[in-house]
């Protein structure tokens, strides 16, 4: 049984292996088929075909069959021999001189062959880690993965002419009310404005997938760095005696294309009033902090060169930016619930035109109308010890420094303790802010790498009334101006005399030059800017603007000059230095360095 079972095994890999054999020796000479299976053969096939006779591998019958077979192939073989040296003659007469042959491989061999190779391929991709075209899942091929490193060194100056005595209004917000009428056993927290900081080392990273859902549909995720969860800074200040860095959600939002040029963006979004090539964002700036990424609704339009490069653009949104808990004020203290109505909104428009006058020169214009919805604060009557008071959910949840703050309480007598004399208080924005803003930019490409850039924006808080600041808060008493507290702090010796004129403005403008390569991405691009800003201290939403100038908020003015060279691929090393000081009220001015390498991928 053992016998049969190797002979049965072994004749079909002599078939195949014959036929090979077969094929290759049909030029040698076909006459030697026809010689008598006694005598020894000058084919070394047939004498091989003999053998296995002999060994009882094959029977006569099939050794016969075998040579009947390679006679026919024999014969075609020369004529296909003939056919290919007639055609490789006419093409090269040298390859038809005497010696040149053309091969006959059977095609069972090449499939052999071609098996043999795909499975070495295979076996080569896998030990190597890649991945055959045909195993890529279709959603794999659908995600985009990006990023960015920033690793920089900061370093803050201050005038020694500063004043020393600027309350932080946000860490008051942020806690416990602050009694004003007893500064002396329990301190106000004061913000830095006197002592330097220098090289202090921060880092940025932030990852981020586009996912291309449908081809009307993408999805965009992005985690971010930070030390807080701040909306205008994704730094991350190194040291902390080595402890871990925090990451943050900083986008996550979904982009509909129902028709062309059409957006319909949903989530936390990057944002769309600021949207487009690295200089016009920059040249945005003064409006929004460069890290600002809005949550809610916007839709977009854009109609692309419609008459002799002429482009449209709208966008509209509207925006979240605090709702108020559905149990405020707590249930342990008041059955009487805050309507939903108070909800801090924001609701912005904007139109945009851009024009070729060539390939080489572009002006771009926009207009956009922010209008923020119960930002302001409101004043409420409440007893000094009460656990709470009814607006006090109306103090912002993130500010900076400029803005015109007043009184959230109106502290009344309580007749059941006649002897409490405190001033627990948070701190609201006293102005409301409906802002215009225009912009106009002038680009010209001298070439392919460098560019010319031009820009200038204006903005004025339209809802800016000195008059109803002051009936708001309950009188001007009640108002900080400038964010520094001193009207509010003179009464309780904290303000210099003289200083507590009420002091601000609505207006804000920049102007921007730059030149260079538009966009840092190899060894020896660079670019140049120098700016100069005036942000009057409620012409803007404090909270918003850019959190560098003046180590951020309004009532700024001042220098940006900055430049960026190319070391790597997609890798640049940065330097900007700010010169800023206050425009009205007490003396606060600064000098920020920053020195940054930025590695994209």
């Amino acid at each position: 049984m053992s016998s049969k079972l190797t002979i049965g095994r072994i004749r079909p890999l002599a078939r195949t292996f014959m036929g090979a054999l077969l094929g290759a020796s049909a030029l040698i000479s076909s006459s030697a088929f026809a010689q008598e299976a006694a005598s020894p053969s000058q084919n070394a096939t047939v004498n091989l075909i003999r053998a296995l006779v002999q060994k009882g591998v094959l029977s006569q019958g099939e050794a016969d069959d075998m040579i009947t077979q390679a006679e026919a192939e024999a014969a075609q073989a020369r004529a296909t021999a003939q056919v290919a040296q007639s055609a490789v003659a006419a093409s090269s007469p040298a390859s038809a001189q005497q010696g040149t042959s053309v091969r006959y491989v059977p095609q069972f061999v090449r499939d052999e062959i071609k098996d043999e190779v795909r499975a070495e391929v295979l076996a080569d991709a896998k030990a190597q880690g890649l991945v055959a075209p045909d195993a890529m899942p279709d959603w794999v091929r659908r995600i985009k993965i990006s990023g960015d490193l920033r690793v920089r060194s900061e370093s803050r100056f201050f005038d020694d002419q500063n004043y020393d005595g600027f309350i932080n209004g946000q860490l008051i917000n942020a806690g416990d009310p602050y009694d004003f009428n007893d500064p002396i056993s329990v301190p106000p927290p004061i913000l830095n404005s006197t002592k330097d900081r220098q090289n202090r080392l921060r880092v940025r990273a932030r990852l981020g997938i586009t996912a291309e859902v449908d081809p009307r549909v993408t999805g965009y995720l992005r985690i971010a760095t930070g030390d807080d969860n701040s909306p205008v800074s994704t730094n991350s200040t190194l040291g902390g005696f080595f402890s871990k860095k925090d990451l943050w959600l900083d986008r996550a939002y979904v982009d509909l294309r129902p028709i062309e040029g059409s957006h319909i963006l949903l989530g936390r979004m990057k944002n769309p009033f600021t949207e487009g090539d690295q200089a016009w964002e920059e040249d945005n700036n003064l409006i929004w902090d460069a890290d600002i990424n809005l949550d809610g609704v916007a839709l977009r339009y854009r109609a692309n060169k419609l008459a002799s490069g002429l482009s449209l653009g709208a966008t509209v949104g509207a925006f979240p930016i605090s709702y108020i808990d559905n149990d405020e004020p707590l249930p342990a203290f008041s059955n009487g619930k805050v309507d939903s109505r108070e909800d801090v909104w924001l609701y912005a428009a904007q139109a945009t035109a851009s024009y070729d006058f060539t390939p080489a020169v572009n002006l771009g214009l926009s207009a956009t109308y922010y209008r923020y919805e119960n930002l302001e604060g409101q004043l409420s009557a409440c007893y000094a010890n009460a656990p709470f008071c009814l607006t006090d959910y109306r103090r912002p949840e993130f500010s900076q420094r400029g803005n015109t703050l007043m009184y959230l309480r109106n502290i009344v007598p309580n007749p059941g303790d006649p002897t409490d004399i405190s001033n627990p208080q948070y701190f609201g924005i006293a102005s409301k802010f409906e802002v215009l803003d225009i912009s106009a930019r002038l680009g010209w490409r001298i070439n392919d790498r460098l560019v010319m850039g031009l820009s200038g924006t204006y903005a004025k808080n339209l809802a800016y009334d000195e008059a109803e600041i002051f009936a708001r808060a309950g009188g001007q008493d009640n108002v900080a101006s400038n964010n520094d507290l001193c009207s509010v702090a003179l009464e309780n010796g904290f303000c210099p005399a003289g200083k507590s004129v009420f002091q601000s403005g609505d207006t804000a403008w920049m102007v921007r030059a730059t030149i260079g390569t538009p966009e840092i991405k190899r060894w020896g691009d660079w670019n140049f800017s120098a700016s100069y800003r005036h942000v009057e201290a409620d012409a803007l939403v404090d909270a918003f603007t850019d959190s560098d100038f003046r180590l951020g908020g309004t009532n700024s003015k001042g220098w940006i000059v900055g430049g960026s060279f190319g070391l790597f691929n997609n890798t640049a090393l940065s330097a900007r230095w700010m010169n800023a000081q206050e425009i009205k009220g007490l003396p606060f001015a600064t000098d920020l360095l920053q020195v940054d390498l930025n590695v994209k991928f």
